[in-house]
């Protein structure tokens, strides 16, 4: 009977570990999402500064969580993005609008998909 208590503690932990990484994962990259969308808008906008200030920040708020999110995630896609963030700073600096909006655009799809793969709906547990 101890072993049955033991057994039930131990995946109660797991369970709780896994929601508490689903929760993280999905609130690390909503914000990141957000900034790159919203830089892409002021890009096109001509607003440069605030444009590369959201830039910035995302790019830094991506490094932030970098062990974390490599625990838990598939390595490919996070390599995908940490590549499309070097070619954004290219685009950043040489002030391209619209290749900068629209990479920013696909990245924020991407950074939201590596969030979207850790959410617990039904099509997820499959």
């Amino acid at each position: 009977m101890r072993r049955s208590w033991i057994g039930l503690i131990l995946l109660l932990a797991l369970l709780a570990g896994a929601v508490a990484v689903t929760v993280a994962m999905v609130r690390i990259h909503d914000p990141i999402e957000d900034s790159l969308n919203e830089s892409a808008q002021l890009a096109l906008a001509g607003d440069w500064q605030k444009a590369q200030v959201l830039f910035r920040r995302a790019s830094e708020d991506w490094k932030t969580w970098e062990h974390f999110r490599a625990c838990f995630a598939d390595h490919t896609p996070i390599e995908d993005i940490d590549s499309s963030f070097r070619l954004l700073e290219i685009y950043c600096d040489a002030k391209e609008n619209v290749a900068f909006a629209a990479e920013s655009r696909r990245l924020a799809r991407q950074i939201a998909a590596v969030g979207e793969a850790h959410e617990f709906v039904w099509w997820n547990v499959f």
